[in-house]
């Protein structure tokens, strides 16, 4: 299983990022490549994504159906990472295994990617940006824990709402705690947007922080503190890429994840 094997070539792919120059040619600003944990024949990511980078082209590579040495490769020349939305996060990551039976389907060989992708970021610096799902394993690799089944703690089921026919349209507001440098949204933004998760902030990692919050109070938003060797390792729990557009915290976070690949060296 390609679980246990991610971790030998961390060295490489580490060395290959310590120097800019290193990344391949075919990199010339006029596109950019971005590694995603997971993605989907809806395309709804690089629907999102791509038209916020217009005119430079993304090159999209789903991390889930590579091999090792693929990966590797592709590490090698990244722009991004993004972490996408999927099934929920084994308990056992944040120290409460016996909170297993009130989760939904859990994939452990996701969790062993994604893990290996953020100790890369973790390495690199790279521009990450973590939807759903990626937000929620932020903060679980950071040291943080999730509430298992949201519903036990808030009450209701407002984050993971809709009906029979269509379980994806719950929509509720999230506010914007701070601005952002280069984002396009201020303090106090605010915007309606579509979030579906069972899983939950519970105790935030420590060296993470909150920006954006929904009224029940629930983290909707996290960043990094550390914004000079990490300029964008930016989560949301919302689904941008899901939400009506023309928002401040629709768009907003794309193009910010956008904005800072194209400004690296």
């Amino acid at each position: 299983m390609r679980i246990f094997t991610w971790l030998v070539i961390v060295c490489s792919v580490g060395a290959c990022h310590s120097n800019g120059s290193q990344r391949a040619s075919t990199n010339d600003r006029d596109t950019l490549v971005v590694v995603a944990s997971r993605l989907f024949e809806s395309r709804t990511y690089q629907d999102f994504i791509d038209p916020l980078a217009h005119p430079v082209v993304i090159r999209w590579h789903n991390a889930s159906t590579m091999t090792e040495r693929e990966l590797a490769a592709v590490l090698a020349e990244a722009d991004g990472v993004l972490l996408t939305g999927g099934a929920d996060i084994h308990p056992d990551r944040y120290g409460q295994s016996q909170d297993t039976l009130l989760c939904g389907s859990i994939d452990l060989e996701r969790d062993a990617l994604e893990s290996f992708l953020l100790d890369e970021v973790d390495r690199t610096g790279l521009p990450f940006l973590g939807i759903c799902r990626g937000m929620q394993f932020m903060n679980v690799h950071n040291g943080g824990s999730l509430h298992p089944h949201l519903p036990d703690f808030l009450g209701h089921n407002g984050h993971r709402g809709g009906v029979s026919e269509n379980s994806l349209d719950t929509t509720h507001v999230v506010v914007a705690l701070r601005q952002w440098s280069s984002g396009s949204w201020q303090t106090d933004d605010s915007s309606q947007v579509i979030s579906h998760h069972n899983q939950g902030i519970d105790r935030l990692a420590e060296g993470l922080e909150a920006w954006a919050l929904a009224p029940d109070g629930l983290i909707e938003g996290v960043v990094r503190k550390d914004t000079l060797r990490y300029p964008c390792y930016i989560g949301v729990q919302w689904h941008p890429e899901r939400s009506t557009m023309n928002q401040p915290l629709v768009e907003g976070v794309g193009s910010f994840f956008v904005h800072q690949m194209l400004m690296l060296d």
